[in-house]
């Protein structure tokens, strides 16, 4: 049962994670591609991608 909810969650968050992905590049689409925003959302990206590969080399 703990488990269950576990992977729940786990689902959840790569759900909200997908939604954010695509509004921020929406927004980057309305707001241009140069500027704080576009390096805001980049730097945010590369911060996922880093602890996405951290936690696939841990398993």
């Amino acid at each position: 049962m703990k488990n269950n909810k576990q992977k729940q969650r786990g689902a959840a968050a790569i759900e909200y994670a997908i939604l954010a992905a695509a509004m921020s590049l929406i927004m980057l689409q309305f707001f241009g591609s140069d500027g704080k925003l576009s390096d805001a959302i980049e730097q945010t990206y590369e911060s996922v991608i880093e602890r996405l590969d951290t936690v696939k080399a841990d398993k």
